[in-house]
Parts: structure tokens; C-alpha cells; sequence
């Protein structure tokens, strides 16, 4: 049993690695220094230039790193250091590239009301620091920088010794810095006449008037071209960090990004903007640095989408993707250790108790968010266990099991806890949080308890959430409840609340615009929600009723919240003060935050309520009839994706699919590869007599078992044999493996396909579907006429921009418009119609000639290219990943018997990708660990690692797009170099094999010593023993087992293909 002051101690410990973008302004006493100190010196470095000079630009910094590498708080470190400098420091986060200006506006006039080092605000010591240098009397000086009362003397005071101080930047920023004073008074009212000109809003005119504001609003443009010439009079540097771009390119890739391919609209249209902005907002300050956090492909998009070169203006610094050393870091796990562990006065036996020094050796192998979920986990274990062990080894199962031994966790008694939160709940005083002139103070702690509860009590769905912590003064969101959809891209979807009392119209509305800016509210991003909240009736004013239409148009959400909702989370507010030591088992079954009318109508109820202990159920805290009001958009929840799986690759949700069994290590645990990770795809590195095929077919039997379809590429004839049972149990097989086998062969379909040999079963890609179940829905028509005219036009030669080329394009429109509506089916069909194109299809006057030259263009692509509308069945990734009705998954097996050279198997394979990723972003996996698999063995003849293919880009964009959508993909190779290494290092699974020629096993171990580790006698494994690395766990060296359908020697001869397949 612990003893009480051990368990105190790690009752109070609470890691979250995964940081929101608002902890950069929480004071962190766990930096180190060391981790990041190259990229926070090229930093400084910019900052020192901006503050010597006013006149140049500094360069401005792009730090990338991958996720968990430690960006934002990097950033929170940039900060501290550039405040205790005397200098200011803005974060923008980047929610839509349309509002670029608009958001960072709003960042700085919010970055203004935080706190900075000894002054209360960066907004009162900017305004302490300039009133200084104009010889104004110290009654003006404190009436402008919000210590004593304002009057419209002392403002007019102040602006007229800045015009004489400062002529030019007083007479073109004078509306400005009037507002940046009354955004700083005592008064409310005066505070929104200034906020609503920050933020670009008319305001009330006769307001404005008074305090000398002229009648124009300002551009948000020039409200930021405003601020920094006003700052830098005060000769200290500003920073101002742009963060999330990350998960705008996650939100916003529609379709594969091709490094080497033109930008598709949907890219161009969101990351332009913003290129051009930054290039602009680097032209427009003075005395700043800019710096861009962001993943490396995120950079690559941006910097594409530039209207000038970003690399002039932009250095590079790169956060390393592991820790360094060990000793960083066991310092990283001792500082957070020790700011809890003081607090408790708990001496423990050493700086990283519960965590052996010993364990840091495996640092090096872990991103610093994956350092510290462990040491969570293990921390976790220890309070279950009622049991301090210490962890020995981060890596290589050196610690206790994941789960607590049985009979400890789910025993404690709650009903003291619940009594005091019955106390606690009816002693609650919450009105202020609901009262116009205190809510920005008030609603905000609230909220961010009732959310922190809410996270805790969703522990047993696995998901991983994160909120907002509490903002500054004058926010424009009071809460933000964050859901981390794939960690790898950052992709997360958002939950925003606003609370608006206000019963005035103007400041209502002001509120409203700049509350949707900050949540980046827009129906072309469905992850992010905004949440209004208010009690009384809206303002019922035409410009109000525009405004708040607007909103409820854009996906917004108007909500009541009750005070009893409200009293909730106070009490919550007070036991997470000092946490008792079953508050998070109490949380887990008493679920009170999804209780609560707001967050139960918002988020839904995603987790699963517990089993009743005995304790006997904690009465229902609140359900007013307070519900969603006015609001057009659907409050869907976390965990509630409404995506399409019509078609989808098997279901997926079989019992038990949380993992895949794939052997024992050699020490004899069990090794198993979680479902879900295969959406970050794998790559097998094995060579001949490795057991390479075994691997794959086991592979696609194991995800088959669980639900999910694949498409398995075969170029060598021996995985046509997928469905084929054993003859007799073989030798290799494990206990089970009889059982296992059976309900694969019982519950799985196998396909085989054989492009270009109709004999067997062909497939082909039909450029033209049949018409004639749209016709009679004008929408769904005029999208399939679209989406055949783009892709016929490259094939036909008209997707050029040449005057000519756009000619045929719309000849090509217009004809198929006409063919849609006949009875005719099919591309042949088309191109007759074209040859002899009736009259009046076509208004222009030479389109008899061009319809003819579309139509001998396209018979001559039919020629080159059989596949290219040929007999067959039609190449629909639906067709080949969707069961028949009684089966549990689909595995088509696509040989490539009928194509005897390797550019037709790349022209093929480049095909199919592309139709894959166009079907997967329609029917994405959603809730569903893993959507699909897509299996490609010999990839280094789609892929070369020098060259490029037919396929090349189509692979390496499918590998870097398709885990958002949940499609895993499987690349097999025997040559480690000779794949691309945009292939290899997007698989997060690496399994190496047997490999007899020295210089692949030289690539090898080089492969592997970029992961961190050593594969010392890779020439010497055994058929089926592999070395295997992946998200989490460093190199183990695993025996793999035999497959479930039967895999003699030899494989088979095409005639036994094509037989197999008809």
C-alpha cells in the first residue's frame, strides 16, 4: 500500500503534453533550456535585429518540427524571454487564410490584455512606456494607462503630444491609439467604443464622436500597420507567432498534395492568403519579428502558395524530432516532477521518482510528448495499483502492465465525494458569470472546469481531448474544448464558447464578429463550432438580426446555460483544487460535467457511463429546459462524425479490433500491432527467404478477421492464394491458428482481378458513368457532367489554358450534356457521338471541327491504353473494398499477369491511387480504427528512390494524405534505399527482414539508426523473424507467424491466375 504522503504526491501530478495554444501565456517553470536552445537562439538572434533597427526587416523564422516535438511550448519559452526583455509577444492563431488581417488584428488587441512580467497588462506598460517620453503631466499619464479615470481632456492631452512628438505616426495612428487607450479605461462602455475600432466595427457614432474618434473604420490591415508603428515609439521588439496553420492544411486537404504538383483550388484558395499576408505583415511592422511554428509539409504548401519567393523572408530552423540526450531528458520529467512536488513539501528519493534514471536512456527514442505520456501511464498505473514501482525502461516493456491488478480500481467509496459536491453546488455563486460587465472575468474559470471535468470523465473512450485554459481581460472566446483527430498532421476539431449578456446592440454585435473570427466559423470547415451562450432575448435591431443570421448560417450554435449548469462547475472548480485521491475514478462514474444541460446538448455523450459500484447513483445536477435556441446548425459532439460510410471497407467494429496479434517478441511476449496505427501506414524491408509474403498475407488476414478490406496489389503471383485454405494444419501454425483460420475463410470474400486479361476478371477505368439514375437531380447531373468533363479533358488534350485547348474544353461540355441525356452508354459510344456532334448541341461556331479532333484524340488514348474505358469491370475502389451482404471483408487481389512491363503496371497503379483517394475522402473511416488497407509489395518499382515513375507522385502523395481519411497503406520492398524516402518516412510501422546483400543491409542499418536503433545480425534472422519499430516502442525483434490460407513454394503460373480470377 502507498503510503499517504507518496500518494498525495502523485495524486496531484497531471500531465498534459499535448499544450494548447493558449498555455503559451501560463508562466511554465518547466522549460529546459537545452531542448530547444539552437532554435531559440536564431530567434533571439531576429529579435536583437528588430530592436537595433527600425528601419530594416529582420528575416523572419520558420520552426518546424513534428508533432510532440515541442513547438508551442517552445513558443511560451520565446515569450517569457521576450517579455522579461522589455519587448511585446502576440500569438495568432491562423484559422482561415479569408481573415488573415481580421485574426491578427484580433490577436493583438487580445495579446494586449495579457499579462506581462511585472506590468499588469502589455497593453499598460506600452501606453506607460510611450506617455513617459512626451512630457505630459502624471495625472494624464495615469488617466491613459487605465490607472485612474479617463476624461476626453486627458485623451486629447495625450494625442496632441503625440502629434507633436511624433508627427507622422501621431497624425495617421490617432483613431487608433484613442482606441487602444479607452480599450484600457475603467469603464465598460468605453472599453467596447475602443474594442468595436479594433476590431474594425462602426461602434456607436455618437460614442465615437465623443471621445474624438472620426466617423471611418479602420481596415484591419491598417489597425495592425497601427499598433506595431505605435509600439515600436517605445524602441522595444515585438514577436508575433502565427500557430495552428498545421491543422488549417489538415482541414483543408480535399485532395492530395503532390510537392511537385500545381496547387488544387482548395489549397490555393486557403494557403494564399496567407502567404501573401505574412509577406505583407513583414512589410507593414516595424521593430518585429515574425515567426511561422508549423510541420514541414505545411511549410512546403505555404511557401508554394506565394505569390513571391517566402524563402527570402524566412529562415529555417528545425526542432529536432527526439530528445537529444538522456540527461535532457530526465531534466524535462524532474522539472515538472518538482514544481508538484514542492508544492506538497513531498521529498521524494530522487528528482524523477517514480521514474528509475535508468529509464532515460531511452529518451533519445521519443518525442518529448511521448516521454511524458508515459511517464503519465506509468504514474496512473502506480495510484490503480495502490503500489510505487519504478520504472526501469521507457521502451522494451521494462515497466509494470498497462493495466492495474484486478480488484484495486473501480472499489473506492464515492459517497464522501459526493456529498461534498452536493455542498459544493448549492454554496455556488454564479451570477456574476452571467452579468454583461463581470461575465469576461467570471465565465471563462467556469467554463474551463466544467471542460476539464468533462475531458477526465471521456477517459474510457480513449480519445484525446485538451482545453483552452482560462484567457486574458477582454477575451473574444471564453472557452475552446479541443479534440486531437490525428496527432500526426495536428488535425483537431474545435469547440468554441462565447458568453454575450450584453444588452446593448453595437457591443452585442462586436462581440459576435469577433468571437467568430477567433473560432474561425465557417461552413468549409465543419471542425470548428462555435457556441453562443445567452439567457435573455437578442437584440432585435436590422444590423443584429444580419449579424447573428450570419452566424447561424456559418454552422453557429445559440445556447442558454443555466445557472444550475453553472454551479456545477464551480463545484468542480473547487475539488480540482486539491484533488481527492478517487476525484478522477469519482469523474469516470459519476460523469457530472456531461451531465449538465450545456455540455450534454453541445458535446453529446460520447463515453459510456460506468457501472454502478454500489455506491448508489449522485442525484442529477442539473437539466433546466433551458435548451439550444434559435440556432440553425446541429450541436454533433465528439466522437459523433456524421461522414458517409455508405460502400465502406468492411465495417470495421468487430469485437476486440483494438489490435492485431503478429507473434512474439524472442523473449516470448506477445507482440500486437494497434488497428488504429496502421492508418500511419508500414513498410516491410526483407529480402528473399525472409518470410516477406507471410508477413503481408498475415497481415491482410488479421485486418480481414477484424473487419477491414484491402487491395493487394500482386506482381509476383503469390498472393492469389488469399483464399485458399490449407490443405492440412501446418507445422508453423500457433495455438488458434485452426479457429482463426477458419472464420477468415468463412467470413471473408477474395477477389481476384486481372487488369487487361478478359479471360479472367478484368478491370478498367470508366471514365463515363451511366447518366441516367441523375437526370432527374439537377444538383447530383450537373456534378457527374463535371466530374466526367475533368476526366476526359487531360486525355483529350483540353486542360491547358491555351485559347484553343479551352475552346475544345467547352465543345467537350456542351457534348456531354447533350450525350447525358440520350440512351447511350459508355466511352466509344461518346466518341461516335462526337465524330458526328448534332446540330445545335454546341454554341460555338467551329465546334463540328473540334468535336471531331476530341473525338479522334480520345479513340487514340483508348488505343495506347486498354485500360482507358476498355472492357472490364469498372476499376471503383467501392467495387473492390465492399463485401457482399454476409460478409465480414473484402479482399481483392489485383495481379498484374496481364501487364508484362513496368510502365503499364505504373500507369495502372498511378490510376488506381488516385481513384482510391478520391473514394476514400468521400467515405472516410471516421469512428472506425482503420478504413481500408492498400497493400503494394515490390513498391520500389512504383516508387524508385531516383527517378521518377508514373506512379511516383501519386504514392508519395496517397502516403502523406491517406491517414486522415483512415486508409492504411503497406509498401514491401527487398531493396530499403531503393524506395523513395518520402515512402519510408511517412510509415510509422517498420518491419525489417532477412537481407543477404551487403549493401542492403548496410541501407538497412542505416534506416534504422535514423530511428534510433540497431539491427546487429539482420543477415543472420531466421525465415519469419523480423525487426519491427513503430509509434511508441523502439526496434524488437519479433518471430512472426504463419499465415492462415495456404502458401506453398512455388507460386502460381498466370494460366492458374486468370483461372483463379474467371
Amino acid at each position: 500500500m502507498i503510503p499517504d504522503d507518496e500518494r498525495a504526491a502523485l495524486e496531484a501530478l497531471t500531465f498534459h503534453p499535448a499544450v494548447t495554444p493558449d498555455d503559451v501565456w501560463r508562466p511554465s517553470p518547466y522549460d529546459v533550456p537545452e531542448l530547444h536552445e539552437r532554435v531559440v537562439a536564431e530567434i533571439l538572434r531576429g529579435v536583437a535585429r528588430a530592436r537595433t533597427d527600425d528601419t530594416s526587416r529582420p528575416l523572419g523564422v520558420a520552426m518546424q518540427g513534428r508533432a510532440g516535438s515541442g513547438k508551442t511550448h517552445l513558443l511560451g519559452a520565446v515569450r517569457e524571454r521576450i517579455q522579461q526583455d522589455g519587448g511585446y509577444f502576440f500569438l495568432v492563431n491562423m484559422v482561415s487564410g479569408r481573415t488573415f488581417w481580421s485574426s491578427v488584428a484580433l490577436a493583438m488587441v487580445e495579446g494586449m490584455g495579457r499579462e506581462s512580467g511585472g506590468w499588469d497588462t502589455q497593453l499598460r506598460k506600452f501606453l506607460r512606456r510611450l506617455t513617459s517620453q512626451l512630457g505630459i503631466p502624471a495625472e494624464v499619464r495615469d488617466a491613459v494607462s487605465g490607472t485612474e479615470p479617463l476624461t476626453r481632456e486627458h485623451l486629447d492631452t495625450f494625442v496632441r503630444a503625440l502629434r507633436t512628438h511624433h508627427r507622422e505616426v501621431g497624425r495617421d495612428c490617432q483613431d487608433t491609439v484613442r482606441a487602444l487607450v479607452l480599450h484600457g479605461s475603467h469603464e465598460f462602455d468605453d472599453q467596447d467604443i475602443g474594442y468595436a475600432h479594433l476590431i474594425s466595427e462602426p461602434g456607436d457614432p455618437a460614442r465615437r464622436a465623443e471621445w474624438g474618434l472620426t466617423h471611418g473604420v479602420r481596415p484591419p490591415q491598417q489597425v495592425v500597420q497601427d499598433i506595431s508603428r505605435l509600439m515600436a515609439l517605445t524602441l522595444d521588439p515585438t514577436v508575433i507567432a502565427v500557430d495552428q496553420l498545421d491543422t488549417l492544411f489538415a482541414q483543408t486537404s480535399t485532395s492530395m498534395f503532390d510537392p511537385r504538383a500545381e496547387l488544387d483550388e482548395a489549397h490555393a484558395t486557403a494557403f494564399g492568403p496567407i502567404a501573401d499576408g505574412l509577406l505583407t505583415l513583414r512589410d507593414v511592422t516595424r521593430r518585429t519579428l515574425l515567426v511561422v511554428s508549423c510541420l514541414p509539409d505545411t511549410w512546403e504548401l505555404l511557401t508554394r502558395s506565394a505569390p513571391t519567393s517566402v524563402a527570402d523572408r524566412f529562415r529555417v530552423s528545425l526542432l529536432p524530432d527526439r530528445i537529444p540526450t538522456p540527461q535532457i531528458g530526465q531534466a524535462i520529467v524532474a522539472k515538472r516532477l518538482a514544481a508538484v512536488f514542492t508544492e506538497r513539501r513531498f521529498a521524494p528519493p530522487h528528482p524523477t521518482w517514480p521514474i528509475s534514471p535508468d529509464a532515460f536512456a531511452d529518451a533519445p527514442n521519443l518525442t518529448p510528448r511521448a516521454l511524458l505520456r508515459r511517464v503519465d501511464r506509468h504514474v496512473a498505473w502506480c495510484r490503480d495499483a495502490d503500489e510505487v514501482t519504478l520504472l526501469d525502461r521507457f521502451v522494451d516493456g521494462g515497466g509494470p502492465p498497462v493495466a492495474p491488478p484486478p480488484g484495486l480500481a473501480g472499489t473506492a467509496d464515492l459517497r464522501p465525494l459526493d456529498e461534498r459536491f452536493a455542498r459544493l453546488v448549492a454554496a455556488a455563486e454564479v451570477r456574476p458569470a452571467l452579468e454583461h460587465r463581470t461575465e469576461d472575468e467570471h465565465l471563462p474559470p467556469l467554463l474551463a472546469a466544467g471542460l476539464a471535468a468533462w475531458i477526465a470523465e471521456q477517459a474510457p473512450t480513449g480519445a484525446t481531448y485538451k482545453h483552452d485554459p482560462p484567457p486574458g481581460r477582454k477575451p473574444a472566446l471564453h472557452g475552446r474544448l479541443i479534440e486531437v483527430l490525428d496527432e500526426a498532421t495536428e488535425n483537431e476539431a474545435h469547440w468554441c464558447f462565447r458568453g454575450i449578456a450584453h444588452p446593448n446592440a453595437i457591443a452585442t454585435i462586436a462581440r459576435v464578429r469577433a468571437a467568430c473570427t477567433m473560432a474561425g466559423l465557417d461552413r468549409q470547415y465543419p471542425q470548428r463550432r462555435l457556441v453562443l451562450l445567452r439567457n435573455g432575448p437578442w437584440p432585435t435591431g436590422k444590423r443584429t438580426s444580419e449579424v447573428l443570421a450570419e452566424f447561424d448560417a456559418a454552422g453557429g450554435l445559440r445556447c442558454a446555460v443555466a445557472e444550475a449548469d453553472l454551479r456545477v462547475f464551480a463545484a468542480l472548480r473547487e475539488l480540482a483544487r486539491e484533488p481527492d485521491a478517487t476525484f478522477q475514478e469519482w469523474l469516470v462514474a459519476r460523469r457530472p460535467a456531461s451531465g449538465t444541460t450545456l455540455l450534454g446538448t453541445v458535446l453529446g455523450d460520447p463515453a459510456p457511463a460506468c457501472p454502478a459500484d454500489g455506491n448508489g447513483p449522485v442525484t442529477p445536477v442539473s437539466r433546466d429546459a433551458d435548451g439550444p435556441v434559435a440556432g440553425t446548425a446541429d450541436a454533433a459532439g465528439p466522437g459523433h462524425d456524421d461522414a458517409p460510410v455508405a460502400g465502406s471497407a468492411g465495417d470495421g467494429r468487430v469485437a476486440g479490433a483494438a489490435a492485431i496479434r503478429l507473434g512474439n517478441t524472442t523473449d516470448g511476449q506477445p507482440f500486437s500491432v494497434d488497428l488504429e496505427s496502421l492508418r500511419r501506414h508500414t513498410v516491410v524491408f526483407a529480402g528473399s527467404g525472409s518470410g516477406k509474403t507471410v508477413l503481408i498475407r498475415r497481415l491482410v488476414e488479421e485486418c480481414a478477421r477484424q473487419g477491414v478490406s484491402s487491395i493487394v496489389l500482386d506482381p509476383n503471383n503469390d498472393l492469389a492464394r488469399l483464399g485458399d485454405a490449407w490443405p492440412q494444419p501446418p507445422v508453423g501454425w500457433g495455438p488458434g491458428d485452426d479457429e482463426r483460420a477458419r472464420d477468415y475463410l468463412d467470413h471473408t470474400e477474395v477477389v481476384v482481378w486481372t487488369p487487361r486479361v478478359t479471360a479472367g476478371r478484368p478491370l478498367s477505368f470508366q471514365p463515363l458513368p451511366d447518366f441516367s439514375p441523375v437526370r432527374d437531380s439537377p444538383d447530383e447531373f450537373d456534378q457527374a457532367i463535371r466530374s466526367a468533363v475533368e476526366a476526359l479533358a487531360p486525355r483529350a488534350g483540353v486542360d491547358r489554358p491555351t485559347r484553343l485547348a479551352q475552346q475544345g474544353k467547352a465543345v467537350l461540355t456542351e457534348a456531354l450534356l447533350a450525350y447525358a441525356r440520350t440512351d447511350l452508354v459508355g466511352l466509344p459510344a461518346f466518341t461516335e457521338f462526337l465524330a458526328d456532334l448534332p446540330d445545335g448541341v454546341s454554341r460555338l461556331a467551329r465546334a463540328d471541327k473540334l468535336a471531331l479532333d476530341l473525338a479522334e484524340t480520345l479513340k487514340a488514348a483508348m488505343v495506347t491504353d486498354p485500360l482507358f474505358g476498355g472492357a472490364g469491370a469498372p476499376a471503383d475502389p467501392g467495387l473492390l473494398l465492399t463485401p457482399t451482404p454476409g460478409r465480414r471483408a473484402r479482399v481483392s487481389v489485383v495481379s498484374f499477369v496481364g501487364l508484362t512491363s513496368d510502365q503499364e503496371r505504373q500507369s495502372f497503379v498511378n490510376q488506381l491511387q488516385m481513384a482510391l483517394f478520391a473514394w476514400v475522402r468521400r467515405h472516410p473511416a471516421g469512428d472506425r480504427p482503420l478504413g481500408g488497407l492498400f497493400v503494394m509489395d515490390e513498391a520500389q518499382t512504383l516508387a524508385p528512390s531516383t527517378g521518377n515513375t508514373a506512379c511516383t507522385a501519386s504514392s508519395i502523395a496517397l502516403a502523406s494524405q491517406a491517414r486522415k481519411y483512415g486508409l492504411g497503406l503497406v509498401f514491401a520492398t527487398q531493396a530499403p534505399k531503393g524506395l523513395h524516402n518520402q515512402i519510408s518516412g511517412n510509415a510509422t510501422t517498420q518491419f525489417f527482414g532477412l537481407l543477404n546483400a551487403p549493401a542492403q543491409i548496410d541501407a538497412a542499418r542505416q534506416l534504422a539508426e535514423a530511428k534510433g536503433g540497431r539491427l546487429p545480425d539482420i543477415g543472420l534472422l531466421n525465415s519469419g523473424q523480423f525487426y519491427v519499430a513503430g509509434e511508441g516502442f523502439p526496434f524488437v525483434k519479433v518471430d512472426t507467424p504463419l499465415c492462415l490460407t495456404h502458401h506453398p513454394k512455388a507460386p502460381l503460373t498466370p494460366e492458374e491466375v486468370v483461372r483463379r480470377a474467371g
